[in-house]
């Protein structure tokens, strides 16, 4: 898988939330691929360290881009130090909740910022990179989701609700963009070791079915480009087939026959897998 990585999305990925846990994950696989780096997070510190060590263990090159994704103006900081590069592959890797409380428990603030780092975010970067992409005939985009998408609930009713906005984004892009050349979906994730889940909450350490960052990185890595969306991990792929019980590849195809029909627009029918 490593060796093709480069040739199919190369000469540059962009990994938003790259600090550490998942991200960081991300990177390392991509840098093992060949693939030169552009880390975004908060922590300036961490996307330095990890920068020299990709670069010092892979001979890759790498842009380290301090922001906070919530920010109002991210895709404008993102184009001041990308804009010069040919990004081929896009990996969206952020918003773990932390903490739990009713929605009107919370001030609206808070809410309007899960929006921000898991709707707008995503939306912005997959907008102005996909079109790049699609304008060279290849690339991928890869967001990140949570099995906490696949339901409504109390104390995590916002963070669920964005979640689910980026795996149905993810499944549409795939839709429109396969037969442009261009790879797209939804990673979806469950519980994982990260750092911030840890120091959070110590006692999610003893989590069922906890899986390692590098496992989730590797198992998304190796299903870009079949299919719409991705579960990792056996025992997460169990709970999805029982809250997602019909295949997502006809699912999506019917609906979108529907919406063409209706606009009047053209059909497509782009090949792919279910997890």
């Amino acid at each position: 898988m490593s060796d093709s990585l480069s040739v199919r999305y190369g000469p540059w990925a962009l990994v938003a939330g790259a600090s550490d846990g998942i991200g960081e994950a991300f990177a390392r696989e991509l840098a093992a691929g060949g693939l030169n780096l552009v880390l975004l997070a908060r922590r300036t510190e961490l996307l330095q360290q990890l920068a020299a060590s990709m670069e010092s263990e892979h001979g890759i090159s790498t842009r380290c881009i301090t922001a906070d994704l919530t920010s109002p103006d991210i895709l404008a900081q993102v184009r001041e130090h990308t804009d010069d590069l040919e990004i081929g592959l896009l990996v969206y890797n952020a918003g773990a909740t932390h903490g739990a409380a009713h929605v009107l428990d919370k001030p609206l603030e808070s809410a309007l910022g899960l929006v921000a780092l898991n709707c707008v975010g995503p939306l912005s970067l997959s907008h102005h990179l996909g079109g790049r992409m699609r304008a060279r005939g290849r690339g991928g985009i890869m967001l990140l989701s949570s099995l906490a998408s696949l339901s409504g609930g109390s104390y995590t009713a916002v963070y669920n609700a964005t979640k689910s906005f980026e795996m149905i984004l993810a499944e549409g892009l795939w839709h429109e963009l396969k037969p442009q050349g261009v790879d797209a979906m939804c990673l979806m994730v469950g519980a994982t070791r990260t750092p911030s889940m840890l120091n959070s909450m110590p006692s999610f350490a003893a989590y069922p079915g906890l899986m390692a960052p590098a496992q989730v990185a590797a198992e998304g890595l190796g299903f870009l480009g079949r299919g719409p969306m991705w579960v990792a991990g056996a025992h997460n792929r169990e709970i999805a087939r029982r809250l997602l019980p019909n295949p997502r590849v006809p699912q999506i195809k019917a609906l979108s026959a529907a919406s063409a029909g209706i606009f009047g627009k053209p059909v497509l029918d782009p090949e792919g897998e279910d997890f």
